[in-house]
C-alpha cells in the first residue's frame, strides 16, 4: 500500500461543528476507496500566505492515509 498526505483548505465560514463533519467526509471517502485512514491533523482557523477568493484565513486539515 502506497502513503499519501492530503491538506484540505475550509471555508473559514463554517461553524465548528461543521468542519468536524466535513472533515468526516474525506475520511469516509477514503474508507469508501479501500483506503486506511492513518492520521487526522485538524489545524484549525489559520491565516493564509496570500489570499483565496478574496479570504485571508481558511480551515485547515491534513490526512495521512494508504491506499
Amino acid at each position: 500500500m502506497n502513503s499519501y498526505e492530503l491538506m484540505v483548505i475550509f471555508t473559514p465560514v463554517l461553524s465548528e461543528e461543521d468542519f468536524k463533519a466535513s472533515q468526516k467526509k474525506y475520511a469516509d471517502l477514503i474508507a469508501e476507496l479501500g483506503g486506511a485512514s492513518v492520521h487526522s491533523n485538524p489545524w484549525g482557523l489559520k491565516s493564509l500566505a496570500y489570499p483565496i477568493q478574496k479570504k485571508t484565513i481558511a480551515y485547515l486539515a491534513s490526512l495521512s492515509f494508504s491506499l
